[in-house]
C-alpha cells in the first residue's frame, strides 16, 4: 500500500513538473514593453528639394500573442508557429534641412501582425522567436519653408522582420528592422526605415 502511494505521489508530481514547464516555455499572452532606436526618411518633395530626417526613435508597445499550434508543438519538438497582433506609440528626434526646406519627424502611432516561428531551447529555455512584421503606421511630420510651417498626418504600410529572444522567464529582448511606405500629402512623398531594439515583459 505504502508502495502504491509513493508511486501515485511521484506520478503526480511529475505531471505537475511537466505542465509548470510547459505553462514556463510558453509565448501565449499579453506583453508591454520599451524601445529605442534609428530612423532614416526619404521624402521626396515635389519642389525639389529632398530633405531626408534622420534621428532617434523611441516609444512604447504592448500586445497579445499566440501559439498557433498550442504548447504541445512547442514542447514536443522544439518548433511552434506563433501570432502577435502589437500596438506601439512613439517620438523621434529626426530631422534635416535642404534647400530651405526643413523637415521633421513628429509622433507615430501604428498596429502590426507579426507572424513567427518559436525555437526552444530544452536545456536553457530560452525560445528564440523570428517574426516578420506587417502593420499600418500613422506618423506626423512638420514641414517648414521661410516663415510657413506645414504639419501633415501621414498613413502608411509597413513591412519588415525581426527576432526576440525570451529569457529569465518573462523578459524578452528582439531587435526589429521595418521599412514603411506613406503615401503622398502636399507634395511630400516619404519612405521611412526603421532599426529598432526593444525590451518586454510578457504576462
Amino acid at each position: 500500500m505504502e508502495k502504491l502511494l509513493l508511486g501515485t505521489v511521484a506520478a503526480l508530481s511529475f505531471t505537475t513538473f511537466q505542465t509548470a514547464q510547459a505553462q514556463d516555455t510558453s509565448l501565449s499572452g499579453a506583453y508591454v514593453g520599451v524601445y529605442g532606436g534609428y530612423g532614416w526618411t526619404d521624402t521626396e518633395n515635389s519642389n525639389g528639394a529632398d530633405p531626408s530626417p534622420s534621428g532617434t526613435d523611441y516609444g512604447i508597445y504592448g500586445g497579445y500573442k499566440i501559439d498557433s499550434l498550442l504548447d504541445q508543438t512547442v514542447n514536443q519538438t522544439g518548433l511552434g508557429l506563433t501570432g502577435a497582433l502589437e500596438l506601439h506609440w512613439g517620438g523621434s528626434t529626426a530631422d534635416d534641412t535642404v534647400g530651405g526646406v526643413k523637415i521633421e519627424k513628429g509622433r507615430e502611432y501604428g498596429l502590426s501582425f507579426r507572424p513567427g516561428l518559436s525555437f526552444l531551447n530544452s536545456d536553457s529555455l530560452f525560445t528564440i522567436n523570428p517574426y516578420g512584421i506587417i502593420g499600418y503606421r500613422n506618423t506626423e511630420f512638420e514641414a517648414r519653408v521661410a516663415n510657413l510651417e506645414f504639419d501633415e498626418t501621414y498613413h502608411g504600410f509597413e513591412l519588415g522582420i525581426g527576432t526576440e529572444l525570451m529569457a529569465y522567464d518573462n523578459l524578452a529582448f528582439r531587435v526589429d528592422y521595418t521599412h514603411v511606405w506613406y503615401g503622398e500629402e502636399n507634395g511630400i512623398d516619404p519612405d521611412e526605415d526603421n532599426l529598432r531594439f526593444g525590451v518586454g515583459y510578457n504576462f
